[in-house]
């Protein structure tokens, strides 16, 4: 009897133990899950065949789509890159499935409401559940890109505008000396006249 005791003890020691285990374990999926889903980037995993698995909702409001509308499908088949990228992505997701991380790469993300931002990506292997899945984790860059575009071009505003005046300005000294030697010829024809 008295050993039969000391087994439900035990068993209700190791019950008790494995309830503050699954109780620590449910406390950092929530924090895990409200880092993920609230992060000011977008996030999302993907199996190793570019299937989403998950997204936050940056992801969601960046893609213009709820996650469960893409759960389980393709980015390669949603056409959410322009057809000349897919190589690209193809050979990340390639390196991916390796073991190695890429990124941040810049791609042409097509949303579901029609438009195209341009994005910064990092994909990043990780294993959940004994398998390895990517976690990906974007920026979009359309606004950088168009700050970017728009330096170059008063860059290329101010080359030219930097050629012409250079350009006039050694115009203006090859005149100079030339006004200087026409001077100077009459100067020497004045003295020769005298």
């Amino acid at each position: 009897m008295a050993e039969q005791k000391d087994k439900i003890k035990a068993l209700k020691k190791k019950i008790d133990f494995l309830k503050k285990e699954n109780k620590k374990l449910n406390e950092l999926k929530e924090r895990f899950k409200a880092v993920f889903d609230f992060a000011p980037d977008p996030y999302y995993l993907s199996d190793l065949k570019g299937n989403f698995i998950d997204g936050n909702k940056a992801a969601e409001k960046m893609i213009g789509a709820k996650k469960e509308k893409l759960t389980g499908k393709s980015f390669l088949k949603l056409k959410m890159l322009p057809a000349e990228e897919l190589p690209k992505a193809v050979s990340l997701l390639a390196k991916n499935a390796l073991g190695m991380k890429t990124g941040p790469e810049e791609l042409t993300l097509n949303t579901i409401d029609g438009r195209k931002i341009q994005v910064e990506a990092s994909n990043y292997p990780i294993k959940l559940g004994g398998r390895t899945v990517v976690l990906g984790i974007v920026r979009d860059i359309t606004e950088r890109k168009k700050r970017e575009e728009e330096l170059r071009l008063k860059n290329d505003e101010l080359k030219k505008f930097n050629k012409i005046a250079v350009g006039r300005e050694l115009k203006m000294i090859e005149l100079k000396k030339k006004v200087e030697a026409l001077e100077k010829q009459i100067s020497e024809l004045k003295k020769n006249n005298k």
